[in-house]
């Protein structure tokens, strides 16, 4: 754990300590900073069982909403710090991956508990919801609470911000903050808003910590150093830590044992100079770890309040001796064009205070540096938290970090997340290093005939981004290189898109942020089928759905809208009292996918000049985990639409247009169900004895049938029995294969179809704006509807046909079917006269003549009566 371990050693020697009480005794208010990296479960609303469902995103507003008012009525007045640091390239800090590796093994645990279990993970197993931080920014955004987004080293930041601005105290979890000694040291990981009205945690004597440690004041910063941390990794004093008597590996190691024999040792040391405990602890000054340890003990000495004073600079976080803290010069392209560049031109209403540029490194691609006003611009944002975090990554260095989603890392049912949302990140690394105009630009100089000097510049302008990915096959050892892809249509410059404020500039912004998203369709800005707060949801339904691979089904694209416009979404109480039922681990990883795609979404929007506004993107408005959960679980079974939405009507209307707005213009072709294993007519398959064979019966006749034996001995063999079909062979349930989505152009099949069976023929999917055809079963060569050869079943039943219109008083009787008994006795006979009540659909095939036109429109209407208000039923295959 390194310098952590001095937080895990100093746990106990906490006082319990009343914010608001402590507040009492400030009479001009009580200031402090908080690190929201230590406490995210706790502004979260604290623990809840429901937290892997996806986010309850109106509950943490709540809470929120309570804290502030609880803040404001004590006179506490909090400053909330988030990581947005980034990492030196080319290397990761350990930490990171340290974090990311113990991420991952609980989203196995989780994933592994909900499957076995069906019930919601306990609190050991804790990880971040997905698009937390940005639900956190915006709503302390919206309830005015200041926050501050680190740029190069979080703990130096927050610490500097403290000094700076002379809060009165600190409240964090990280061991550096012992090191750093700050007015008051408060526990994040303790904070706890009690019914009591009260503001409870811990405070730490930090001022104590040397003669607790009986380490000279001094020597502080040394010891810290030796107990290894981000410059100084623990596997390189390895050979130190068995000097001192520590044969075991570090991870074993109680942090009391640690840190006693490292402060005895540095105690011990005759001088407190760090040329001489280098020798003392390498041997020599010439070695690479001497030069990190001094490194090391600086690091500490910047954050302390002496070191403070000489490291700061009056333009930001800057070492003194840094001469590129100076404002850089404007580019030709930049000072020609007469824009405002101190904010965006959607958000002309905000003040932004001006400060210096951040330090842009030069990548080996031939794309140039971004623009300099983008950089300031990009920089204050970032800053106050105006901004995605990954925007500066991206401008400054490069590269970004994509942390661990709740998803299967096997991924059986859904893609990688990360992976299958690159093309909006592509998209928008184009439009930020202005790829397009770069092209055009080079495209033009070349037709009038300039000379091109270097055979590099000959290549198209391409920026390349490094993405560090952590996944099994690659735990953050190598970033995946990611070039930028610019959009079909000439975009304007990223100047352009932030700082423009005519017409035609707000209109672009919109349509490149809807082309990211591949939602440049006319009904997606149609208010009346897209609400505006529910335009994220709906560019990143209908990115999922253009994929080439199939997710989703079609009753889950419907859970998804029914959540957005149900009744319940902002009523928080009654969703935390509500129970979820049928919790699987897909509707967890659909909850996460969708999340993740509306973190994209927020990264294209900032990226294109903020056309949709920052508070009706919050995510609370359209998404809420536990109450998807449940509808993904109510849709499997609903007979139709009505029957999802609570027999809201207008809730269907609203459900029906929105989908016909994600649709338009696609030929989309849903995921397929599971297929259930059923037995004799409705009875469900029973697994009887391992060594058993089996046989599959329909109404007396044998479909399927599987014979007996132990199982496969090989040891990637499936461990289930091998079934086969009779007439149908069924498609791979994990093949993501088929046909692609098609726009205006039409395209063929995707790259990705899987094959068709030998003599079979591909079904193609009813469309959203017909009547779903009954299936139909060939058996000896007669052509026979499944619901014939079913009992009757209850009212009740959830797997009962509805496509039948009911009674309506006009006169209309139901038509009788056949029973099983009949049907079996029928298909006995062979090729011999059946009987004379013959279904519709058979007296459709077997009839000769042609149709009459009025019957065809009569049953037409009828249809489509029958069709009204069901029309988002599942279809039942």
């Amino acid at each position: 754990m390194g310098i952590q371990d001095l937080q895990i050693f100093l746990e106990n020697e906490g006082v319990g300590v009343d914010l608001f009480r402590v507040a009492r005794t400030h009479p001009g208010g009580f200031r402090l900073v908080l690190d929201a990296e230590g406490c995210l479960d706790r502004l979260y609303g604290g623990y809840f069982s429901d937290w892997a469902c996806g986010g309850q995103w109106a509950r943490c507003v709540q809470f929120l909403t309570t804290l502030a008012q609880a803040l404001a009525e004590h006179q506490v007045a909090l400053c909330v710090c988030f990581n947005g640091a980034h990492p030196t390239p080319p290397a990761l800090p350990q930490h990171w991956i340290q974090t990311q590796s113990t991420y991952r093994q609980r989203v196995n645990s989780v994933l592994r508990h909900i499957v076995t279990k069906g019930t919601p993970p306990p609190k050991v197993w804790w990880v971040p919801p997905t698009g937390l931080h940005s639900c956190l920014r915006t709503a302390l955004r919206y309830l005015n609470i200041p926050i501050m987004v680190s740029s190069d080293d979080h703990c130096q930041e927050v610490v500097g911000l403290c000094r700076e601005k002379t809060y009165a105290g600190l409240v964090g979890c990280s061991g550096e903050y012992l090191v750093f000694q700050p007015p008051r040291y408060f526990s994040s990981s303790q904070l706890k808003l009690t019914y009591r009205s009260s503001l409870e945690t811990k405070e730490y004597m930090v001022h104590d910590l040397p003669k607790l440690l009986d380490v000279p004041q001094d020597r502080l910063c040394l010891m810290a150093a030796l107990l290894g941390g981000v410059i100084l990794s623990e596997q390189s004093l390895t050979d130190f830590y068995k000097r001192l008597g520590i044969a075991q590996k570090k991870q074993q190691v109680p942090p009391e044992t640690l840190i006693k024999s490292v402060g005895q040792f540095v105690k011990d040391l005759p001088s407190s100079d760090i040329d001489a405990a280098c020798i003392e602890i390498f041997g020599d000054l010439n070695d690479l770890r001497a030069a990190k340890l001094k490194q090391a003990v600086q690091y500490y000495l910047n954050g302390t309040k002496d070191g403070f004073l000489k490291y700061r600079t009056a333009s930001g976080r800057r070492p003194k001796n840094n001469k590129k803290n100076q404002k850089p010069d404007m580019s030709p392209q930049s000072t020609s064009l007469d824009l405002d560049t101190s904010k965006l031109a959607s958000e002309s209403s905000e003040h932004e205070p001006t400060t210096s540029a951040a330090k842009h490194i030069q990548s080996d691609d031939n794309c140039p540096p971004a623009p300099a006003e983008v950089l300031r611009t990009c920089a204050e944002r970032h800053t106050r938290g105006l901004m995605h975090p990954q925007m500066l990554s991206i401008l400054t260095h490069r590269q970004i970090t994509l942390p661990v989603l709740m998803e299967d890392d096997n991924h059986r049912e859904i893609p990688s997340i990360h992976h299958f949302f690159r093309p909006i990140r592509q998209n928008v690394y184009a439009i930020l290093y202005n790829m397009h105009h770069h092209r055009f630009m080079a495209q033009k100089a070349k037709d009038e005939g300039a000379a091109i000097a270097s055979t590099s510049s000959e290549r198209p302008s391409t920026v390349q981004v490094a993405e560090w990915i952590f996944s099994r096959v690659n735990p953050g050892k190598n970033p995946e290189i990611v070039p930028g892809i610019v959009l079909d249509w000439p975009v304007p410059t990223v100047q352009r898109l932030w700082f423009g404020t005519a017409q035609d500039d707000k209109c672009r912004r919109m349509r490149a942020f809807l082309s990211c998203m591949r939602s440049d369709t006319p009904l997606m800005l149609n208010t009346s089928y897209v609400p505006q707060h529910l335009l994220i949801l709906a560019t990143v339904l209908r990115f999922i759905m253009t994929s080439q691979i199939q997710i989703l089904r079609r009753q889950e694209l419907d859970a998804f809208l029914a959540t957005a416009f149900s009744n319940d979404l902002m009523n928080a109480l009654h969703l935390q009292e509500m129970t979820v039922q049928g919790m699987s681990s897909r509707g967890v990883q659909l909850g996460a996918l969708v999340m993740a795609g509306a973190e994209a979404a927020l990264l294209a929007n900032d990226a294109c000049g903020a056309p949709v506004p920052w508070l009706v993107a919050a995510p609370w408005l359209y998404f809420d985990g536990k109450l998807l959960q449940r509808n993904l679980h109510r849709a499997a079974h609903c007979k139709h639409l009505a029957q999802l939405c609570d027999n809201h009507l207008d809730t269907v209307v609203k459900v029906e247009r929105m989908r016909k707005a994600i649709l338009e213009g696609l030929e989309v072709e849903f995921a397929m169900p599971p297929l259930p294993l059923v037995g004799v007519v409705g009875e469900p398959l029973a697994w009887r004895g391992r060594g058993r064979g089996a046989r599959l019966e329909i109404a007396g006749v044998v479909v399927g049938q599987w014979g007996g034996g132990s199982y496969p001995t090989h040891p990637r063999a499936p461990r289930y029995p091998q079934v086969s079909y009779v007439g149908y062979t069924p498609t791979p349930r994990n093949a993501y294969g088929g046909r692609s989505w098609r726009g205006g152009r039409g395209r063929g099949r995707g790259r990705g179809a899987a094959p068709l069976p030998r003599g079979a023929t591909r079904i193609r999917r009813p469309r959203h704006h017909e009547p779903a055809k009954p299936a139909t079963l060939s058996i000896n060569g007669k052509t026979v509807r499944p619901d014939d050869m079913s009992p009757p079943a209850d009212d009740g039943s959830p797997h009962e046909d509805s496509s039948q219109p009911e009674n309506d008083g006009e006169g209309t009787q139901p038509q009788k079917t056949k029973t099983g008994k009949n049907i079996k006795k029928n298909l006995g006979k062979g090729k011999k006269k059946s009987s004379n009540h013959k279904t519709d659909v058979a007296q459709t095939l077997e009839a000769n003549g042609p149709l009459d036109k009025n019957k065809v429109a009569e049953i037409s209407h009828s249809s489509d009566q029958e069709h009204f208000g069901q029309g988002d039923a599942p279809v039942n295959n």
